[in-house]
């Protein structure tokens, strides 16, 4: 159709539809290439809000393009508009179903209770805002204490909230809403349908991204890569769910394109709402299906239309994510950093110049990232957006006031990572060889005394709120723009550059250097990835260079007499289980007692036999770490194949031993990963090593290039923040710290203490 013009929210929104259009009348884009838009380089509105000057803005719009062209036809993104903009403009749209159907499906309290008669609905009831507190929806849904509350028309999120236990003020008294209990941690799921006479369509669906501004429930994105992760039995539910809802709405006579939204509670979907008009999920979907098949979801509406749609479109995948940055969820100086980043497939504008003046208002749209990778993932079973990607809740724990500023940045810069200023990168350079740390990271110093290892090479980093910069001849730390502290990190010493043993080997794959300690692997590569056992976290190098004994005393030698360091640790990777493995391991600790009295630090499995302890300690060990990574040994064994076999009774008995022979003075440890297991299952397990006088270590789940896990997300800086407080008091009431004792040594562990 050569006269077709799109009217809705983006122009981005028919990026993808080849010529279908010949041209668009928006709230955003660009002015150029047949555009229309209302908003301009230097104003934004939040489109989710009535708007009755945008209204006019776009009839007047629509009428002139008319006057041009009297043959004009137009599509919008939501149809119902056409209604309201009088009965010229309606007159000359397609892919029109009637009023009244459009306005029956659009309420979400109509929807739910039709839809309840034939599919799983969340329960709801309908109140005066008066009536939508606590105490009365407790009556109404006695196994929840939080709730959603939704007035029957919205869009985006803006008329959503979530009631915790204050009232909330957006809530008009007179006005009916529709109330619902809160799901925890469930996700919420969209799906395209197409539906013609006789056919119903179903595309490729959606995780949804919600993001909790205030007390209000917003659309931030949607993330089909993630969808695709998750297991085939709700997937399953979801296609058949949503098969008996288009065949209800195809006998009610209604036609094209169509959103269903589903909140998933125990891998079953429990309905929410019908959108009557394509999605802000949609271009994603066109960025796949026009390259492949040749066609737009616009297109396909209108063959609905006509009649002509057919269910035998080819399987395709929707291999993007996208998240939707607004005033309220993005500082200007990190979305400038945003759109600069290598790691997005695509910056879609929309007319917005991020030249141009600040934009003011709250939640008003500013551009859509979309990413070729999800940002999105699950553990446990529970939704997990990528805290890099909005960030705007960390700020109240950085500021200076707080009284836990300084941990608080410890522990945001382990999860949020790092980038550098050219000034400072090139400072850097000059200064020496940036040391890579363990973890795809740096080490580095700030606040003077608070070593910290922080990420710069892990998925999204580019996106952090934190960086490193040059100011005076001196690197500083910032948060966004503020300068938070200044920053010193590690650099190879020269000492340590190109050294190889008399046999060839390098040193680096015999030790590595951290803050003060040497690591001393016992063996080239762990037995578990020799195996195919490997922990899916770990990205311990599958091969590595052959050594022997020999060598490893060769480089121990060569550190004590050119290195400065405080202690050692033998560990990383598994050597092996059998008593051969232990002997190496008592050989090397010998070798170092007998040239040095530094205190040397064992982590790893337990032992077969904890005989075998008595002999670590006569050889030099002066502590000792067995980490149990997961205390839930049924999800141990799921990641861990290798280590994850080793029961927790072997476990338990060896750091019982271990406490007999080193004491309860914190000599005897072992490590728990957050972000893995459930809160519950987590604290449990850290008291209960804490009750046996063993001091828990906390390491943060940092999903690292290359491994398994690379896909998932580390969990939220809030949820770090809380747990750390929470296990600290524990590991307090039993006499200990969260450790290792070594304020140095820290630098990787949810921690803190100042040197």
């Amino acid at each position: 159709m050569h006269n077709l013009y799109w009217v809705g929210t983006r122009q981005s929104d028919i990026e993808d539809t080849g010529c279908f259009f010949k041209g668009s009348v928006t709230i955003f884009g660009d002015n150029a290439g047949g555009n229309i838009s209302y908003c301009t380089k230097e104003k934004r509105i939040n489109h989710n809000k009535e708007d009755r000057e945008c209204d006019l803005f776009i009839i007047n719009a629509l009428e002139t393009i008319l006057k041009r062209d009297p043959e004009a036809k137009f599509m919008f993104y939501n149809p119902i508009l056409a209604y309201q903009y009088g009965d010229k403009i309606k007159n000359h749209t397609i892919c029109l179903n009637s009023y009244d159907l459009l306005n029956l499906f659009s309420n979400k309290y109509k929807a739910r209770y039709i839809l309840s008669k034939v599919i799983n609905t969340v329960p709801y009831v309908m109140l005066k805002g008066s009536k939508c507190d606590s105490s009365t929806l407790r009556q109404f849904f006695t196994d929840y204490d939080e709730f959603v509350i939704q007035a029957p028309y919205s869009s985006g999120g803006d008329g959503t909230y979530h009631l915790k236990s204050a009232p909330i003020s957006e809530v008009n008294s007179e006005e009916l809403y529709l109330a619902s209990p809160f799901f925890k941690d469930a996700p919420s799921v969209n799906i395209h349908l197409i539906i013609s006479e006789n056919n119903v369509l179903l595309l490729p669906a959606s995780i949804q991204i919600i993001h909790e501004t205030g007390n209000r429930l917003l659309y931030s994105g949607a993330d089909f890569i993630c969808y695709n992760m998750i297991c085939e039995e709700i997937k399953e539910k979801v296609k058949s769910e949503s098969i008996k809802i288009g065949n209800l709405l195809m006998r009610a006579g209604y036609r094209g394109v169509i959103g269903i939204d589903y909140i998933i509670k125990d891998k079953t979907p429990y309905f929410l709402e019908i959108n009557t008009r394509f999605q802000a999920s949609s271009p994603l979907i066109n960025k796949s299906l026009y390259p492949f098949l040749g066609t737009s979801l616009q297109e396909l509406n209108i063959k609905a239309f006509r009649g002509e749609l057919t269910t035998d479109l080819h399987a395709f995948d929707v291999n993007y994510s996208m998240f939707i940055y607004t005033t309220s969820n993005i500082q200007k100086n990190r979305l400038k950093r945003v759109m600069l980043s290598n790691e997005i497939h695509e910056v879609q504008t929309d007319g917005y110049d991020i030249s141009a003046q600040t934009i003011e208002g709250e939640n008003v749209y500013l551009s859509r990232v979309v990413f070729n990778k999800n940002i999105y993932s699950f553990s446990n079973g529970i939704g997990i957006l990528h805290p890099n990607i909005e960030c705007e809740s960390l700020t109240p724990h950085l500021s200076s006031k707080n009284p836990h500023f300084k941990e608080n940045t410890k522990i945001a810069l382990l999860n949020h990572g790092i980038i550098f200023t050219d000034a400072a990168l090139d400072f850097c350079r000059e200064s020496g060889d940036i040391k890579e740390a363990v973890f795809d990271a740096i080490d580095a110093i700030i606040f003077d005394k608070v070593y910290v290892n922080i990420p710069y090479k892990c998925k999204y980093t580019s996106f952090t709120p934190f960086s490193i910069d040059l100011q005076k001849n001196q690197l500083v730390l910032l948060y966004n723009d503020l300068v938070i502290s200044n920053i010193d990190i590690f650099y190879t010493p020269n000492s340590l550059k190109n050294k190889f043993t008399k046999s060839g080997i390098p040193f680096e794959s015999i030790i590595n250097l951290a803050t003060d300690r040497i690591r001393v692997n016992p063996a080239p590569v762990c037995i578990y990835k020799q195996k195919g056992l490997a922990c899916k976290f770990c990205n311990l190098p599958k091969y590595n260079y052959s050594y022997t004994l020999e060598d490893c005393k060769e480089v121990i030698s060569y550190c004590l007499d050119n290195v400065s360091f405080r202690h050692f640790l033998i560990g990383g990777g598994t050597i092996g289980t059998d008593s051969k493995s232990w002997d190496i391991i008592i050989d090397i600790a010998r070798f170092i007692r007998s040239q040095s009295d530094k205190d040397i630090y064992l982590m790893s499995i337990p032992p077969y036999d904890t005989k075998v302890l008595d002999q670590l300690k006569s050889a030099g060990i002066t502590e000792v770490a067995f980490n149990l990574e997961m205390f839930n040994r049924d999800m141990a064994k799921k990641y861990m194949p290798g280590k994850g076999a080793i029961s927790i009774s072997r476990y338990m008995e060896a750091l019982q031993y271990a406490v007999s022979l080193w004491g309860r003075s914190g000599k005897v440890r072992s490590l728990l990963i957050y972000g893995l297991d459930t809160d519950q299952a987590f604290v449990e397990g850290i008291e209960k090593l804490c009750i046996l006088g063993i001091e828990p270590i906390i390491s943060v789940f940092r999903p690292l290039s290359g491994t398994e896990f690379e896909t998932l997300n580390p969990p939220p800086t809030v949820n770090l923040l809380s747990i750390y407080k929470r296990c600290s008091n524990i590991a307090k009431k039993y006499g200990l710290i969260l450790g290792p004792d070594c304020p140095m040594c820290q630098n990787n562990t949810l921690s803190f203490t100042e040197v």
